[in-house]
């Protein structure tokens, strides 16, 4: 027998019955990037950018941004649900921020020394989901 011989789609198997069970698929993104940029006040860095598509929502989860530097600070620039929030983050310091509809996650560096870099890193622990 094959499934257009039923004539129930209570008998048939879910397959046959045209019945998506998974109508979305849930992306994971893990990510640690380094960050090394000029302590000028000037220099921007994309550490985070998306778009939303037809098919796919902004990611929502944890980033973390981490500054090993010890004489730079910091200004991340997280856009999250269309609102722009700015963090600082002095040396030695870190800050996580919990995200719903991230779009991107941008930073600038100022210290004494403007030839100086600050360095540190960028960790994302995000998902989100696109429609088949």
């Amino acid at each position: 027998m094959s499934c257009n011989s039923y004539k129930s789609d209570v008998c048939c198997p879910i397959s046959c019955a045209g019945i998506d069970l998974f109508p979305s698929q849930l992306i994971l993104i893990k990510r640690c990037t380094p960050i090394r940029n000029m302590c000028d006040g000037d220099a921007e860095a994309t550490l985070f950018t998306t778009t939303i598509t037809a098919t796919s929502q902004l990611p929502t989860g944890m980033i973390t941004i981490t500054n090993t530097s010890t004489e730079c600070t910091m200004t991340v620039t997280v856009t999250d649900a269309g609102v722009d929030t700015d963090y600082d983050v002095g040396p030695r310091d870190a800050i996580s921020v919990l995200v719903a509809s991230l779009s991107s996650v941008t930073l600038t560096c100022n210290g004494m020394v403007m030839e100086a870099f600050c360095i540190g890193t960028f960790e994302a622990d995000l998902q989100y989901s696109i429609s088949k």
